[in-house]
Parts: C-alpha cells; structure tokens; sequence
C-alpha cells in the first residue's frame, strides 16, 4: 500500500507486500542493546539550510536571538530570547523594554512601535503583528537586565513563513499475517522551504497510539524517511495512521501532517516476491508568488512581489522474495549463518546499483503468543530467526519463521530476504525499530542514520527511464539460496494543486498605514511508479 498526502498527491492507492517480517512478541523479550555505529543522535540535525534567526550582541554579555514567523492567518509572531529558542531551558536575564521597526525593501524604517515596562520573567518575549509579509526585514532594539552590565542590543530578522510538514508516501504492505512483523514507512516532508522544524512520528493503529520515533528533524525543504514495526495480533482489516505531530516552532498547516490507510492481516500470504519502485518529484515547479502593497493616506508608500520555488525529490524502492506455505508445501528452512546479500537495481537495462554485503548474522528465539488459525490448525508458539544491517543507501534483512501448535508440532514456515532503498536525507528509526531489529527494547533513543555515504540531499536518485529493475541473491553457509530477478514498467502521473490568488486588506493601523497583499500557488508533482509481483 502507498498512500500519498491529498495535497500533494491524489493517486496510486494501490501497493503491494512490501515487507512481511516476523513476530513482535518473540522480539521484544531481549532486552539488551546493541544500537548500530551508524546511527546517529537526533539531536544533532542532519542540515540547517534555513533562513536564519537574527542574532544581536550587546558591548557587554548579552545576546538576543530573534525569530519573526509569518503564520497561514496573516499574523507574524515575533520571539525575542537571550538564551536558545525552541529550549526548555530557562534563559537567562529579562526584557525591560522593546522598540520594534518594520523596513521597507529599501531599508527605510516604516515606523515604531514601542513595548514598554515589560520585566519580563525569564529572558523571553513575544508579541503578534498582523502587517508583516514574508521576506520583510525587522529591527529591534532590545534593552535587557540581569547581566552584569543592563544593555541595548539591536537585532536585525528577516520574516519567514513557518514550517509545513507534510506526511507523504506512507508505504506498508496491502496484507500481513498474525503475528508477523510490518515495516511501515512514512514520508515526511517541509514544504514552504525557510525553515525546518522538529517533530514526533506517531503510528497509530486502528485509533491507538502504538510506536513513535521522537526528535524528528526535517530541514526546510527537505524529506525524511521514518521507519516503524509493529506485529498485528488478530486478522481482519485494520486502520493505519502516522502523523507528523506536535510540530516545533508550529505548523503552517497542521491539516496535512497525518496520512492514512487500511491493511489486511490473514493466515495467507499474498506472493513470493515483490518489486517496488517509486520517486515523487515535486519540481515541476512548486511555486508561491506574494504581492504587497504599504499606502499612507491614501498614497503607495511601496510595493513589493516575490515568486518563490523550491524542489522536494524522494525516491525509494524495495524488493522482497519469499518461500512460504504449510508443512509439506514450502521449502523454506532457517538460515545456515553467515548470510551474504547481492543486490543489483538499475533502469532501462542498465545497472545503476550493484554491491554484496558479506556476512549477515541472525538471531533466533522461540515463545509462545496468543493462539491464532492457520494451516487448517491452531498455532500456539513461534520459532523466529532474523537479521538485518542498514548500511547508507539501502537496508538487508532476512528472517525464518515457523508456527507450531500446542504439542511442538510445526504448521506453517516463512523464509525471507529483502534489501529496500530509502527515500529522503535520512531516516529515523521508530522505538518499535529498535526493538525489533536492533535488540534494543528497555531504553530506546533517539537516532537516525543518512540514507548515503555522501549525504547527499535526497538520498540516492536513479536517472527514471521506462522500466525499473532489480535482482537479489541470498545465500548461505550451507549454499540454500533465495533470489529472484524482478522489472516493473514505470508509470508516470502529474498532480496539480492550484491555489488561486487570495487578498487581504489591513488597516489604516495606529501610525495611518494600509496595507494590502496576496498570496498564490501552485503545486505540481509528478509521481513516478513501478510495481511487479510473482
């Protein structure tokens, strides 16, 4: 299943198997941690491509940090701080006053408005303005105490449009079965392009709260990947949702962070091998235009027009081989470790992607789970093997798994291997990740890891051509083999979302100023895809 956000993508509603791995339960009993040297703490952000806040310092101590963020109603907040924005640490010192200037595009002072007696608490202050405009440049001087010495600083702070996060592309498989393990993968990127913000990945799973992966940084104008598992417990349909929530310093529009679906989990598997291919390329282009107009009494003071644009490239792609079935109709086995993976992908015929990871290494496990139906019988208990490695541009995985009821006897194997490409900058892994693939259940953190050796922005990118390609071989010590050589035809569909040009009229203001400005835009994507399934 691939949902794509109805802002920005209204079609390919349909996906399949993308990931069927192994059970949640056998999984969470070891606790001990064994975090990757690839992954990252997210608090240390992976680009800061921004605008930047204004930063003032005084002749003595003190620094001022200032943020003026333009909001979807028209109003700007303005932040003043002499510690770091964003922190739950207190800053230092305290506002006593504040003398506030718009300029125009010229450099002029358009007129001042004082904040006086303020003594505020803490070293922060805020205020609303209702006649700023995006790209405005403001100035403060700021008079603060506390510090050994009273001081003035002036700071200078360019207006910008607050974040939009906007989850896309959520991708997980059409159906699973009990007890086994979904990778669910959601999207998420920054849409207006002059700040980046930080927010939690919630999954939710027919209403209830389930995983999260916290500290989810997204530059402006970026994309990043999150990543969760989580094992169903009962067949039938159930509702999926991520959603991008509590965003900091605030979302522009908060009606597209959470993207939806429904998947279908069974005793059935669907097909042996899967190949996905998808890139969703908001370039084409993304525009916003601005119109501004300042008068005073009646005549134009100045006028201002901006165009801005700005592109949002995510590609991803995924390939899954399966030997399944009841006792007696499957081959499948565990794996004999050491494990090696070879991979190719490329389009057209013509290899892009090529290596061998040597030496995948598994864990096993076995306990009992809620009993469930399957092969014509009751499973009570799970034999589960796995194994997995993340290196930059592409994730490993394998796994056995076997059902046996009551009296040990076994009912139902599943063997797998699977290599899947992530789309975005990075991607965060997800509490019910780390559990499940890096053993490390009591006290998961925050992480993430790049999704290529070279940071570059987007993640690897193929050139697109009409036909998508990949192969993969896994073998073992003992020489079982699973491959497969999948294609799939790419498709190639544009979505626009044109917002026509709104008005707004403010005024005349206490100093005897109107002001009058308009806003459009236009959103197109192409969405390139490709599927095949044998």
């Amino acid at each position: 299943m691939i949902l794509f956000h109805v802002r920005v993508h209204h079609s390919v509603k349909r996906f399949v198997p993308l990931i069927l791995l192994l059970g949640v339960t056998a999984m969470a009993v070891r606790a001990q941690s064994n975090v990757p040297s690839y992954a990252i703490n997210s608090w240390i952000h992976y680009r800061e491509s921004g605008i930047p806040n204004g930063v003032g310092e005084s002749e003595g101590s003190a620094v001022v940090t200032a943020r003026a963020l333009l909001g979807k109603d028209g109003n700007t907040t303005v932040e003043l701080t002499t510690g770091k924005l964003d922190s739950a640490t207190t800053p230092p010192g305290s506002f006593a006053y504040v003398r506030f200037s718009p300029l125009t595009p010229s450099g002029t002072k358009l007129f001042t408005q004082y904040f006086k007696n303020l003594a505020t608490p803490t070293g922060y202050y805020r205020f609303m303005w209702p006649s700023l405009y995006r790209g405005e440049q403001v100035r403060m001087l700021n008079y603060v105490t506390g510090f050994p010495e009273d001081d003035a600083v002036t700071v200078l702070t360019t207006v910008k449009v607050r974040p939009d996060l906007a989850v896309q592309n959520l991708t997980f498989p059409e159906t699973a079965i009990v007890q086994q393990m979904v990778n669910i993968r959601a999207h998420v990127s920054e849409l207006n392009g002059d700040m980046g913000a930080t927010t939690a990945c919630m999954l939710a799973i027919d209403g209830n709260a389930v995983d999260q992966a916290n500290s989810v940084y997204v530059d402006a104008g970026g994309g990043v990947t999150c990543e969760f598992s989580y094992a169903f417990s009962g067949a039938g349909t159930h509702a999926i949702q991520v959603t991008a929530a509590n965003p900091v310093p605030g979302d522009w529009d908060m009606s597209n962070n959470s993207a939806t679906g429904t998947i279908t989990i069974s005793t059935d598997n669907a097909e042996h091998g899967t190949g996905i291919f998808l890139d969703s390329n908001v370039n084409s282009p993304r525009e916003q235009s601005q119109t501004y107009q300042v008068a005073y009494q009646g005549a134009t003071v100045f006028s201002y027009a901006s165009t801005l644009g700005s592109s949002i490239h995510l590609q991803g792609a995924s390939t899954l081989i399966q030997d399944y079935g009841c006792t007696g109709n499957t081959s499948a086995v565990s794996w004999q470790l050491p494990v090696d993976i070879s991979y190719t992908e490329g389009m057209d015929g013509a290899q892009q992607i090529a290596f061998t990871d040597k030496g995948l290494n598994a864990v096993g496990t076995a306990l009992a789970v809620v009993p469930f139906p399957v092969c014509n019988s009751t499973a009570a208990s799970v034999v589960a093997q796995y194994g997995s490695t993340f290196v930059t541009d592409h994730f490993d995985y394998i796994g056995y798994l076997q059902y046996l009821d009551s009296a040990g006897n076994p009912l139902y194997s599943l063997q797998f291997a699977g290599v899947q490409r992530e789309a975005g900058d990075v991607t965060y892994f997800s509490q019910g990740y780390q559990c499940s693939w890096w053993n490390n259940c009591s006290n998961p953190a925050d992480y993430y890891a790049w999704n290529t050796s070279t940071e570059t922005k987007w993640g690897t990118l193929l050139p697109l051509g009409s036909t998508w390609g990949s192969s993969i071989a896994a073998q073992d010590a003992s020489g079982n083999t699973l491959a497969a050589n999948l294609s799939a035809p790419l498709t190639a569909t544009l979505q626009s979302n044109v917002q026509p040009s709104s008005c707004v009229d403010i005024g005349p203001d206490s100093f005897g100023y109107t002001y009058h400005s308009c806003s459009a835009s236009n959103y197109q994507t192409t969405v390139t895809s490709g599927i095949t399934a044998y």
